[in-house]
């Protein structure tokens, strides 16, 4: 494996480490993320029980989904980094990466601005970056290997 492809690699690898991460962090929660207490203007306790299980329950859908992104990603970035780097794989494997880890950017950055709370818009835009020069060191070596 070249460089590049190495570098294209570290920069999937580190991208998906990111968003498990943050679904371990949503998995551990016994109750919403500070952010949300500002996106909701009210303290954990000051939400009626019924919603906090509700609440609850979509946090931790939303850690398990995380984790299970998270993990289909090393394992298609392994099948798609063993054997000879293909621009069709490449191509297939990155669309997954965008639908997997531009939503929940767009989502933070929305809440952001409707509400002033402090969502995690940097992180998940750093996530995205890496797995946009992923593909670009990947597309790189593809090209020099020609």
């Amino acid at each position: 494996m070249t460089a590049l492809a190495w570098l294209a690699l570290a920069c999937y690898a580190l991208a998906f480490a990111v968003v498990a991460v943050f679904g371990a962090a949503y998995l551990r929660r016994s109750d919403f993320m500070p952010y949300h207490r500002v996106a909701v203007g009210r303290d954990w306790e000051g939400i009626d029980p019924p919603v906090q299980l509700l609440l609850m329950a979509l946090i931790r859908v939303t850690g398990a989904a995380w984790l299970a992104l998270a993990g289909a990603g090393v394992l298609l970035l392994y099948l798609l980094f063993s054997s000879s780097l293909q621009f069709p794989h490449l191509l297939a494997f990155q669309a997954f990466c965008l639908a997997a880890m531009v939503p929940p950017v767009a989502v933070a950055w929305h809440v952001r601005k409707r509400t002033g709370a402090p969502t995690p818009v940097v992180a998940g835009a750093v996530v995205v970056a890496l797995g946009l020069a992923g593909f670009a060191f990947a597309v790189v070596s593809i090209l020099h290997a020609q």
